[in-house]
């Protein structure tokens, strides 16, 4: 996109790297917008229910991202006491999956509707209320935790640099900071919307998002709050659906589950032929600033 097109969606390129909303709505905009937006999702998710793949799906890619944070922490010492928490828990599939896994887990939420849905046995380990104050109490109470995970919420806050530099300060010594963010702007998406195949750039969905990362960016805004990565991957490509007009569910959304389920399937076969060969696929992926999101793994620069 060129940058009068990027103007007129109230998008710009930041030092980071990274694409941001220009005029960005105040706190008290956004807190109104997400209680209205909860207030809906109390009234559908309690009718909503995942198929078998869908699981299956959900957990295969959790085993992915606890298989590589487990290669940089090595093997556990002694009795270990392993601390995970879950930035924006959601639903709490992540808390239930390291919870099975022997994880002392917690997770942060602004709502408990979707966990109490979906995971009702994780609701006494999940912090309701504004995310940013629940970790100023963890920090103020001295909490650490070898595992954080940060999944599709970064691109939601104000200022995402403020945050990470916040968890910063939970993250334990040779811990492990997972962030997965939807992978916005990419040459894949760039080139469908020059051929014609889409007609506008469907992944700027304001005020939901109001960052929009690439592999750069993000590895630009976590070197400037004081982490290193040591892996990137992403998931399935499924934006290349879009260059196929019977399977393209930007224009025709009608396609978007029987594409979905697809991806499902195919990232469920994937990962059964090899975990170790299905994650370096999705780092090859990630290089070619391929997937729809990214998935970046971090360290403390101090741990080097």
């Amino acid at each position: 996109m060129t940058s009068l097109s990027l103007r007129a969606c109230g998008i710009a390129k930041n030092k980071y790297g990274f694409h941001e909303v220009v005029s960005k709505p105040s706190e008290a905009e956004l807190k109104d917008y997400y209680a209205n937006k909860y207030y809906q999702q109390s009234i559908q998710m309690h009718q909503r229910e995942y198929s078998d793949d869908d699981l299956l799906w959900k957990r295969k890619k959790l085993e992915q991202k606890a298989y590589l944070a487990e290669q940089y922490r090595g093997n556990p010492v002694g009795n270990e006491v392993k601390k995970f928490l879950d930035v924006g828990a959601g639903e709490g599939f992540a808390m239930r999956y390291f919870s099975q896994s022997g994880w002392d887990v917690s997770g942060l939420d602004y709502s408990s509707y979707g966990c109490s849905v979906h995971n009702p046995a994780m609701l006494e380990k999940l912090f309701i209320g504004d995310i940013g104050r629940s970790i100023d109490g963890l920090i103020a109470e001295g909490a650490s935790f070898e595992l954080i995970s940060m999944d599709n919420l970064l691109e939601h806050v104000l200022d995402p640099l403020v945050i990470l530099q916040k968890i910063h300060r939970l993250l334990a010594d040779k811990g492990v900071l997972i962030i997965e963010v939807p992978n916005d702007f990419s040459t894949l998406q760039l080139e469908l919307l020059r051929l014609g195949r889409i007609d506008k750039p469907f992944w700027v969905v304001k005020p939901d998002h109001i960052s929009y990362f690439n592999a750069d960016g993000l590895r630009g805004l976590c070197d400037e709050a004081g982490y290193a990565r040591f892996k990137l991957i992403c998931d399935y490509p499924i934006d290349l659906a879009l260059f196929n007009e019977n399977t393209n569910y930007v224009m025709h959304s009608d396609a978007g589950k029987p594409v979905h389920k697809a991806r499902m399937q195919v990232e469920n076969l994937i990962h059964d032929i090899s975990i170790d060969k299905a994650v370096k696929l999705y780092e090859s992926f990630a290089e070619l600033g391929l997937g729809r999101n990214l998935i970046g793994f971090f360290h403390k620069k101090s741990d080097l």
